[in-house]
């Protein structure tokens, strides 16, 4: 769907718009300036810079007759000179009177100071020395802001940086308006909350980014709804085999009752044991599935357990899987505390699980060892057979739902192997390690969990 809006501006000629009215606004700040130093100056409000100097041509004539101090312009210095050279009448400071001497026998002038010289007719030399800078005729005003042009100058220059900072916040302002559809929408995808309408704006940019936001929402409510389908279509499966598997499973529990309760030699009674231990291991990893399924999740309950009584009944299920194949079954316990934390159901399911892998692909009459180590943080449990070991591809997908490394064994192998001793890893903040052995044919896979420090000792 096309996001499109009457009035609508592209970012370039948006910038132009607010560009066009600061200079606006700086002309018409500057000719406001221009008039109101006009009319001061006029007005006499500011001294012009050669008013001094025009002053005392003015005057001239009328004090090589007569000095008056009274008569002369504000803002200048004056000093009176007899014809020995001695300083009759003065306003100077000493350091101006210095330098009025240094002008006079060698003509020195500063970059500032201008100097008047008016000879009298009785002999006497005034001079007066005064700038060519403009000045606030109000005493007050002038012993505040000595130099009006340099005030004026300072204020312009602030006006204009403020006319600029109001010029760039509208323009932010304008531009984070428009943004905020843009912010709305993608923090709703973020969050997976398609059903929504992408409000347009009025800039044509930000509008070719919704566009494109909202095929690409589109796009991802289609694939949600089809991952759904595809999760509730497994779920369906999953449930329809756990369903199928029950039926065959109480037909073996029910024989294996009779054959129990019939008069059967010694290792006939430790065979219909297994049979019925391994039942009821299928039947809670029955339960396991259906929760979830059911559910998305697996209970879990962790609590601080022996580690040697849950290593006899690991042992206990794994010789029984390892005599359908004469294979020996070898444990070796170098774990140094006897107590670790974790759920240890799901922990002897997972290590059966590997188990049940080594023996489906081991041959008859070898050895599977079942290592278990120890340190202050971790509890290694690794197990390692002499089959034909993982191939290329299996070490890379072994731990994916539903990956069987022989595809014509579906009717037989379902594929959730490794991925779901994966998961308890996962559970127990451990790792799983999947490899083959260096020296000789035969896989290794490797369960590292978490030892809780607490109540271990």
């Amino acid at each position: 769907m096309e996001i499109r809006k009457k009035t609508t501006i592209s970012i370039y000629r948006l910038f132009l718009e607010h560009l066009i009215g600061l200079s606006a606004s700086i002309i018409v700040l500057i000719m406001v300036f221009i008039i109101v130093v006009s009319i001061s100056f006029q007005s006499g409000f500011v001294l012009q810079a050669n008013y001094t100097d025009v002053k005392l041509n003015q005057l001239e004539e009328t004090l090589i007759e007569n000095f008056d101090k009274n008569v002369l312009p504000p803002y200048c210095s004056y000093i009176v000179i007899d014809v020995n050279g001695n300083i009759i009448n003065s306003d100077m400071t000493e350091n101006d009177i210095k330098k009025t001497k240094s002008y006079l026998l060698n003509g020195n002038k500063s970059y500032y100071d201008f100097y008047k010289e008016i000879s009298q007719h009785n002999g006497n030399i005034i001079i007066i020395k005064y700038d060519m800078l403009a000045h606030f005729r109000n005493p007050i005003l002038h012993k505040m802001i000595p130099y009006p042009e340099l005030f004026i100058l300072l204020v312009l220059f602030g006006f204009i940086i403020l006319f600029a900072v109001i010029t760039a916040s509208k323009f932010s302002k304008k531009l984070k308006q428009n943004l905020n559809s843009i912010i709305t929408a993608t923090e709703k995808i973020g969050n997976q909350d398609l059903n929504f309408d992408i409000t347009p704006t009025k800039i044509l940019e930000f509008n070719s980014v919704l566009d494109t936001i909202d095929k690409l929402k589109v796009a991802l409510s289609i694939s949600l709804k089809e991952q759904w389908d595809k999760e509730q279509q497994k779920k369906s499966q999953l449930s329809a085999l756990a369903h199928d598997i029950k039926t065959p499973l109480t037909v073996i529990k029910g024989n294996a009752e009779l054959l129990a309760e019939s008069g059967s030699s010694k290792e006939d009674k430790e065979l219909i044991s297994f049979i019925q231990s391994s039942s009821d291991t299928i039947e809670k990893y029955l339960e396991l599935l259906m929760s979830v399924v059911n559910n998305n999740s697996i209970h879990i309950d962790k609590n601080v357990v022996s580690l040697r009584n849950f290593l006899y009944d690991v042992s206990t299920e794994a010789v029984a899987l390892c005599k359908t194949k004469n294979i020996e079954f070898k444990l070796n316990n170098n774990v140094k505390c006897d107590r670790m934390y974790a759920d240890s159901d799901l922990l002897k399911r997972a290590l059966i699980n590997i188990v049940d892998n080594a023996v489906r692909y081991s041959d008859t009459n070898c050895q599977i060892y079942f290592t278990v180590s120890d340190n202050e943080s971790y509890i290694t449990f690794d197990i390692t057979d002499f089959g034909k070991g993982f191939s290329a591809e299996s070490l890379k997908k072994s731990t994916q739902e539903f990956f069987t490394e022989d595809s014509s064994r579906t009717n037989q192998h379902y594929g959730l192997g490794l991925s779901f001793v994966k998961a308890i890893a996962d559970i127990h903040h451990g790792t799983l390690e999947i490899k083959n052995q260096i020296n000789t044919n035969g896989a290794s896979v490797s369960v590292k969990i978490v030892r809780k420090q607490t109540d271990m000792h």
